[in-house]
């Protein structure tokens, strides 16, 4: 084993342990090199393998920071086509535009020259009983192929078809109440109660590909959107 790969394993043991907590800082390459008495360019080849891993992620100008564990722990991760694969799954593509992502999307997506996101609305349903409303966000800068026809099928079979390496799903769940325009679609009332989900999806090195928020249709419905590794 080389000395990066060493390090490596000693950080990965120390943010398990808890040394490092989720969300909160390491010390830069300068400190960390001192400590383990290597060049910064050894720290920076461990840092890589961590961020790989999804241990941590960078923040531009800022440092860099301990990813919670749901973003390295192994499992299993179920797509919603995935789950429906013997049954029909239907796609309707409500809204499909190219446009310039707000301030708040620009921060989180860490967009670089192209300020573009695909930015789509998409109702599945299944034997016609619509499940879910999507709305996502996806950089055109990382997708410039994704087209409207695309939406009709797996995304998740898409980013991977181009080559990309789904490595997890952050999750945020809380209930609402339906809008008109959300009841409307998912056939139920105004003002019912749902679930909403709200995913961040990472490749590799903690670089976040899509941003989706479902509501919905059926909230006994368990929305797990992960896939083998």
């Amino acid at each position: 084993m080389t000395k990066y790969q060493e390090i490596a394993q000693d950080l990965i043991q120390l943010i398990k342990s808890g040394t490092y907590r989720a969300w909160g800082a390491m010390e830069g390459e300068h400190m960390l090199a001192k400590r383990y008495q290597v060049s910064r360019a050894t720290i920076r080849k461990a840092l890589n393998v961590l961020k790989e891993q999804g241990y941590i992620h960078s923040r531009q100008g800022s440092g860099i920071y301990v990813n919670p564990e749901e973003f390295y722990q192994e499992r299993l991760m179920f797509t919603m086509s995935d789950r429906f694969r013997k049954t029909r799954l239907d796609s309707k593509v409500l809204k499909y535009t190219v446009e310039e992502a707000s301030p708040e999307l620009d921060r989180q997506f860490s967009l670089g020259s192209d300020k573009r996101l695909v930015h789509y609305l998409r109702l599945r349903s299944l034997e016609k009983k619509p499940l879910v409303l999507e709305e996502t966000w996806m950089p055109v800068e990382l997708f410039p192929t994704l087209t409207k026809e695309i939406l009709f099928g797996s995304i998740m079979q898409f980013m991977e078809d181009q080559g990309n390496v789904i490595s997890h799903d952050f999750k945020t769940i809380r209930a609402i109440r339906l809008d008109a325009n959300q009841a409307k679609h998912l056939r139920k009332e105004t003002d019912d109660l749902s679930l909403q989900i709200t995913h961040h999806v990472y490749f590799l090195k903690s670089i976040l590909a899509q941003i989706t928020i479902e509501t919905q249709g059926d909230n006994e419905m368990n929305a797990l959107s992960v896939r083998e590794r």
